[in-house]
């Protein structure tokens, strides 16, 4: 067995535990919600996320070195477009099924393709386009705007979805001239920052056993991020990419286990329909990537 496969096999196993993770912190924000404005459950989670961030950053690179950013302008307006999400992703969880609403989020790579030609100059095939579109039929079908069942609570994860598929973009933008760990931290504290007034102003003191759970909220978070970077430094970002789509199934999972909720059958044809449509367009990327890479490599050696 040789030692990629070992270090691609360990990344795939991290980032796993990363999707449930997370898939988790959202259980707890579902309970949590109930009771408690977004405002404040957001703000416990980027502080807990900004310390994390300042200390693993200053361990890596030192502060001063992390602080050093080219993009100032866009590292702040990425940080806050992330705050807007979660707050909203929180708002949703108050309304709708866990599995359903991770459903319905996971349309964000298929906008992200969609928006990429027009922020990012960015190619993108008819092949590609099609996907988008049959990606958002999906979509429909799960919300079914119209019908009988329609709830317009399943409008917040889907403007969710595109305010995370903007976050995605400028964090490309960022990405040319700053660091990862740049984009790190001032996430945590912009972030911490900016929702700190808004969660003072709704606080609501914690019960002992919720103070349990704010506790598990925040470490899952932390916890998250943390097997996330390990993932990302034994296996390539393209080849942990498409387990995104797995935190649907997690969610079925986790959404049974804990609230005894399990989607219907038009939002698992729907789900589907996402996910396959996700997947194709990632192969349609990597293969034009792919595709890029060969012409360069034959022009060098004309």
């Amino acid at each position: 067995m040789s030692k990629d496969y070992q270090s691609t096999s360990l990344g795939i196993m991290l980032c796993l535990c990363a999707l449930l993770s997370f898939v988790i912190q959202d259980a707890f924000t579902k309970i949590l919600i109930v009771n408690y404005d977004a405002a404040q459950l957001v703000m416990i989670r980027f502080w807990a996320f900004a310390i994390f961030a300042t200390i693993f950053a200053t361990s890596r690179t030192g502060l001063r070195r992390s602080l050093s950013t080219k993009r100032l302008a866009l590292q702040i307006l990425r940080s806050l477009l992330l705050v807007f999400e979660i707050a909203l992703f929180a708002i949703g969880l108050r309304y709708l099924e866990l599995a359903d609403i991770h459903a319905i989020f996971i349309v964000f790579p298929l906008l992200v393709t969609a928006l990429a030609p027009f922020i990012l100059r960015e190619a993108v095939g008819w092949r590609r386009w099609c996907s988008v579109n049959v990606g958002f039929v999906g979509a429909l079908i799960i919300i079914r705007p119209g019908s009988g069942v329609f709830d317009t609570a399943a409008l917040i994860p889907l403007f969710g979805a595109f305010i995370f598929a903007l976050y995605i973009i400028l964090t490309r933008l960022t990405s040319r001239t700053d660091q990862p760990l740049t984009s790190l931290i001032y996430l945590g504290w912009v972030g911490a920052i900016a929702v700190t007034p808004f969660g003072l102003a709704v606080w609501l003191s914690p019960t002992i056993e919720d103070w349990y759970l704010l506790a598990g909220l925040s470490t899952l978070g932390v916890i998250g991020h943390m097997l996330l970077i390990l993932a990302l430094q034994n296996a390539p970002a393209s080849t942990l990419q498409p387990l995104n789509y797995l935190m649907v199934v997690l969610a079925v999972l986790i959404g049974f286990a804990v609230f005894n909720d399990l989607p219907d059958f038009l939002t698992i044809v729907g789900a589907f329909i996402v996910v396959a449509s996700g997947l194709y367009t990632m192969f349609r990327e990597r293969k034009r990537a792919a595709q890029t890479k060969e012409t360069l490599v034959s022009s060098h050696e004309l």
